[in-house]
């Protein structure tokens, strides 16, 4: 099906507002704070876009494993509750790094360890984040292009010019102009727009589906399409591939908690919380935020696996099949198959609305990351190397500049790199280069004072070794991977990730003990007691705070002073919501395991439970998370606007 005028129209648009809502935010960003991090004023509404991107990547990416997979991954994504929820709860990494008011992780580095260390970790960061962000692109323009149907070539002048990378610079052009206008005042604003038509779009989308298609379709075609002795419905029937095995998910729950913020992507957002409060409130809120949009990210490959693969739905497969065929390529094919399937199915002006979605997903992660790894290129690698801090003005301009050359980069890395494996595991590749290590020096140094500075170097470099030798193995001696495999040693991406997070680990502990002995003073760094800063103490009701006793159980998961009544229900909400399905995955699991004869169990009817429940759930808290957000940003902008001075040190150099 061809997209028709009435959907280009709706695209067009989309463009126009948010380039509106781009020129009118932009007047409020006149400060480095601003640009950064909007001056330390957002709240907890705001906040919660950093923790929900459903970038055009990472569709693809997750449709690509859903559709390859089918349903198991979810069951197994449960393992990570606990660690999840101990982080959103109590606030893990990111009230402590709000408390030390670093504008980005390597300037906590360099307070917490040397300027040396900072431009080691900041150049690092850097690096790994934009041949991670490198790939984005590429994956976008290809969804796009094939979504809208468009010619692969088109010729100007007798001159034949691919389409896809014309689409590349198109959208990147927007991305960075919004990025460039405000920073991250303009990004928060825009992105939460854009997130907030997301929602709606894909709860549309969904029901549409499933109006379509029954939930009988869904569950009969993953049961036929399902690899030999493999289920795509049933957890324990075996996985439906070997990279996305229960191992994968295992790797998920210890990197969640060992990598908790170090991945420096939303680097604008993980600094502008208003309080470290509003940081902890914006976690717990966050889990809510999304669940519709999940369950309808999930729903939609599965119901293109069923169509595509059930004889009752043939005459609608056809013309989609022939579609993906004619792409060639098998690596595009998978990662083509589900934007190819909307587009045949999806009727006119839902077809629009949805490339306004998938666009605006494009936009949101694209000027996030363009941001933020050109904040850190500034920030954390040219600085340090500067006896003096910039001019406000010449640190805007290095700012933008940078900003700029991380986008130009990532179209001309789009162009030429060739992607050979599973999106997912190409981020777990590029990540290792940085985050192998990163996660025992923020932890070490945020929560133990005998960490020391050579530990630091220690346990970043084995990190760094691990992962980009991982990387360059898998470009340039596939063969040789297979070989390791071939002896029982499990070898891709993911566990080379894995074995990088522990063996830095292991070296920052024995670096410390062994090594001369250092107390650090993590008062100072935390602004507490006598180094605290008024406008970061937030207290609650008093009602609620005289119920925080000494050994309660609120206070044990993370329930303080600072909390309202309100913000504790939605606390324990949240803790008995995740704790629900923790039991049931606990329970279904040991059952099904232990005691298969005995163990009454329907996968159909409990996945039918799940997603139903979560959908109900789900549109109410879409709708609660957007009036919250509009009222933040209308407090941001009032915020902005009667702030009482504009300081032109906080530019996150290091002053002592």
């Amino acid at each position: 099906m061809n997209i028709s005028l009435i959907d280009w129209s709706i695209l067009l648009f989309s463009i126009i507002f948010i380039l509106g809502v781009t020129v009118y935010s932009k007047r409020y960003s006149r400060t480095v704070s601003d640009f950064l991090a909007a001056d330390r004023l957002a709240g907890r509404y705001l906040l919660t876009v950093s923790g929900s991107f459903y970038g055009a990547i990472s569709l693809v990416a997750m449709w690509e494993m859903v559709y390859t997979t089918g349903l198991p991954p979810q069951w197994w994504n449960k393992l990570q509750t606990p660690a999840l929820l101990f982080m959103s709860l109590t606030g893990f990494i990111i009230y402590r790094f709000r408390q030390t008011r670093a504008l980005t992780l390597a300037q906590f580095f360099e307070e917490r360890y040397s300027r040396k260390f900072r431009y080691f970790a900041g150049f690092l960061c850097w690096i790994s984040g934009v041949i991670n962000y490198g790939i984005f692109p590429l994956v976008t323009s290809n969804f796009l292009v094939h979504y809208l149907n468009l010619p692969l070539h088109f010729n100007v002048g007798g001159l034949e010019i691919a389409t896809a990378p014309c689409v590349m610079a198109i959208y990147l052009s927007i991305a960075i102009y919004i990025a460039c206008s405000g920073g991250q005042i303009t990004i928060m604003i825009t992105d939460f727009l854009q997130g907030s038509f997301m929602m709606l779009v894909f709860v549309v989308v969904m029901l549409f589906l499933l109006a379509k298609f029954s939930w009988t379709d869904i569950m009969t075609g993953l049961e036929v399409g399902a690899p030999a002795g493999k289920s795509m419905i049933n957890p324990l029937g075996g996985s439906a591939t070997e990279d996305f095995s229960i191992w994968f998910f295992l790797i998920n729950l210890f990197a969640a908690i060992y990598n908790a913020k170090s991945w420096q992507a939303t680097s604008g957002y993980n600094a502008a919380a208003k309080t470290p409060h509003e940081a902890v409130m914006a976690g717990v809120i966050g889990s809510w935020r999304l669940m519709a949009t999940q369950m309808s990210v999930i729903l939609i490959p599965l119901v293109a696996f069923a169509v595509l693969h059930l004889d009752s739905f043939a005459d609608i497969a056809a013309p989609i099949k022939a579609d993906i065929a004619n792409l060639g390529d098998p690596q595009l094919q998978t990662q083509m198959t589900v934007p190819i399937f909307l587009r045949h199915i999806l009727p006119i002006g839902v077809n629009g609305i949805f490339a306004a979605v998938i666009l605006g997903c494009a936009l949101t992660v694209d000027d996030t990351y363009t941001h933020s790894w050109g904040s850190i290129f500034v920030q954390d690698v040219v600085m340090p190397l500067r006896n003096k801090p910039l001019t406000p003005k010449k640190h805007l301009f290095y700012l933008r500049l940078s900003v700029i050359g991380v986008g130009l980069f990532a179209f001309l890395f789009s162009c030429f790199f060739p992607l050979k494996d599973y999106i997912l595991m190409f981020f777990a590749f590029t990540g290792a280069i940085y985050l192998g290590g990163a996660g025992a020096v923020i932890i070490g140094g945020l929560y133990w004072k005998r960490g020391t500075t050579a530990a630091a170097w220690t346990a970043l470099s084995v990190g760094t070794v691990l992962g980009f030798g991982g990387l360059v193995l898998q470009q340039t001696c596939p063969e040789l991977i297979k070989t390791i495999r071939s002896y029982g040693i499990p070898m891709n991406g993911q566990w080379i990730y894995f074995y990088a997070m522990i063996t830095a680990s292991i070296s920052y502990i024995l670096v410390s003990l062994l090594g001369p002995k250092q107390l650090y003073n993590m008062d100072k760094l935390l602004h507490r007691g006598e180094y605290a800063i008024k406008d970061d103490v937030v207290k609650g009701d008093e009602a609620s705070a005289e119920k925080i006793k000494k050994f309660s159980f609120a206070k044990l998961v993370g329930v303080t002073a600072e909390f309202s009544k309100f913000e504790r229900f939605v606390f324990y909400a949240s803790f008995c919501w995740s704790m629900l399905w923790f039991a049931l995955f606990v329970i279904g699991t040991a059952g099904n395991l232990l005691f298969p004869q005995y163990m009454w169990w329907n996968w159909n009817f409990y996945w039918m439970f799940y997603i139903g429940l979560s959908i109900l759930f789900g549109i109410i808290c879409t709708f609660w998370v957007f009036f919250g957000g509009l009222r933040d940003a209308k407090r941001l902008f009032i915020d902005l606007k009667n702030r009482v001075k504009e300081s032109a040190d906080d530019d996150g150099f290091v002053r002592k």
